[in-house]
């Protein structure tokens, strides 16, 4: 049955409004496949720019000669036998199953090695001490030492008499020191024979899918390690064991060159700090050390060079950032992790991280890219390394220009390819300055040597420090902040101040700085001294 007045229409009409009806219905069909056709050449478009212009800046990088291969930052592996890492003690550091604490692994023996230590430094209560130059302590506090030891001792015997530094004399303490640490004798024995080895190269499982779940157990225990050897150091030097002093002293800058070589800021950063620590007992022991010992402290500080180290491992996070963003372009749970990188896991939506799983593949190598050139353009100009110079003005420009990404919003740097960038890229500026004061506090080491040998020969120090060429120094190193000659000069005591123009860059006279809590010693300013 037809409605009513249907059958009036002609039927020629009443094709014509089915065709048309088919024809508008279709015409949304068309705007859809439009619309997807539109969005894939856009997809297409943009991963090949994207993949073009990343393979161009990883072939202009080769033919300087800088690839961006992980073979070219990881050092080479070596012979077991020739290798300082894989000593009985340390080679377990790496060995733990899953599921196991990153810390020190229980199959090395080094876990517990200075229980007294750490027990006595928890307990220990040092004054403000009076130093001597930017870098050390005028004398470590072995009294206070051996009373925390003791003290500590007592603690665990559930005893109540607490003993003060005064007790002791500075030679029974030492001897003390030596007696509580002596725990650690069999550790030190150990590493010292492996010192003679002529490599050293940790077991980090630098082939791991996701770069950044590389654990470093090794840092802390080189630390460590460090720390009680330089008490001990310091404790043989005030016993007059010269001798075993000159050995540990040795053992404290082997420990300290261990890790030169691995790609990570961090483990620079820990050997900065090793560094720092060696310093106590080189400078209690110069007036000590005989002539071949002060030679042999030379020739191994002039080796020295945290300008190439630190620089060669800020060049290596061009590597880290590209396989981390590599790592999560081809992780299904992109979201996930890109919420545990911008700590919004557990704060809810993230509008920048949705947009970075939809984007185009291509986005993923213009991020490479803006890393890459981010880290050659603002991180990489602070270190010289053909001039042994770190810059403090390009050091600046470098954390203004890092400052700028982290004010802005991720989602505002997501168009503009920048999202890993704040993410990813290390703020360095610090690191420069850190890596700065170290090579200086090796260089004036170096020469403090140089200028005691020639205070044995001639009854005083010299002049200038042109006088110590070449009989006791083959060439003088430079203010690694200026370029210009470490200033120098003779007290009027007969002694004399040794210094660089530190960070600020402005010679204020061998005068150190003093931070706003009124605490001397600020590494931004004033001189950095030693005398």
């Amino acid at each position: 049955m037809s409605l009513p007045g249907e059958s009036d229409r002609p039927a020629s009409a009443r094709t014509e409004g089915g065709l048309s009806e088919l024809v508008h219905s279709w015409r949304y069909f068309f705007w859809l496949l439009g619309l997807v056709l539109i969005v894939g050449l856009f997809f297409a478009e943009e991963n090949w720019r994207g993949q073009w212009a990343w393979n161009s800046y990883k072939r202009a990088m080769a033919a300087r000669g800088e690839p961006l291969e992980l073979s070219a930052f990881v050092p080479p592996k070596v012979p077991d036998d020739k290798n300082f890492a894989m000593t009985p003690l340390l080679a377990p550091l790496f060995e733990f199953l899953p599921g196991m604490s990153p810390g020190v692994s229980p199959l090395s023996g080094i876990g517990l090695f200075a229980s007294n230590y750490d027990v006595a430094s928890r307990e220990l209560n040092v004054s403000k001490a009076v130093r001597s130059n930017s870098w050390v302590k005028a004398q470590t506090d072995l009294p206070a030492w051996y009373a925390a030891f003791l003290n500590s001792t007592n603690k665990l015997a559930k005893q109540k008499v607490g003993l003060a530094a005064t007790n002791f004399t500075v030679h029974e303490a030492a001897l003390g020191v030596l007696a509580m640490l002596s725990e650690a004798d069999p550790v030190f024995e150990e590493l010292q024979a492996a010192s003679n080895l002529p490599f050293s190269r940790f077991n980090l499982h630098y082939e791991g899918e996701n770069p950044a779940a590389i654990l470093l157990p090794h840092l802390s225990v080189m630390k460590r390690l460090t720390q009680v050897l330089a008490l001990r150091a310091c404790a043989s030097l005030a016993a007059r064991q010269t001798n075993q002093a000159f050995e540990d002293t040795k053992l404290l800058l082997c420990l300290t060159e261990v890790c030169k070589d691995e790609p990570f800021l961090i483990s620079q950063l820990v050997r900065i700090a090793q560094l720092n620590i060696a310093m106590q007992p080189i400078a209690e022991g110069i007036s000590l050390w005989s002539e071949p010992q002060l030679r042999s402290l030379q020739a191994r500080l002039a080796r020295v060079d945290f300008c190439a180290d630190t620089q060669r491992a800020v060049g290596a996070e061009r590597y880290w950032s590209s396989a981390i963003i590599e790592y999560v372009r081809r992780s299904p749970g992109k979201l996930d992790m890109l919420a545990g990188m911008t700590g919004t896991q557990q704060s809810g939506f993230d509008l920048a991280a949705v947009l970075m799983c939809l984007a185009p593949s291509g986005w993923f190598d213009f991020e490479q890219l803006n890393c890459s050139r981010m880290t050659d353009e603002c991180l990489l100009p602070m270190f010289d390394v053909t001039a042994r110079r770190i810059s403090p003005h390009l050091s600046q420009k470098s954390e203004q220009c890092m400052a700028k990404l982290a004010n802005r919003s991720l989602s505002s740097l997501y168009f503009q390819h920048l999202y890993f960038a704040r993410l990813l890229l290390p703020a360095t500026s610090r690191t420069a300055q850190k890596a700065a004061f170290a090579q200086t506090a090796v260089d004036c080491a170096l020469l403090a040597c140089a200028l005691e040998r020639y205070r044995r020969e001639h009854g005083q120090f010299p002049e200038s420090l042109t006088a110590l060429q070449p009989q006791f120094i083959q060439k003088l190193p430079h203010d690694i902040i200026n370029g210009e000659p470490l200033k120098y000069h003779r007290s009027e005591s007969g002694q004399y101040v040794l210094y660089s123009v530190g960070w600020n860059e402005v010679d204020d006279g061998g005068a150190v700085g003093v931070a706003k809590s009124g605490e001397e010693n600020s590494i931004a300013q004033g001189d950095w001294v030693w005398r």
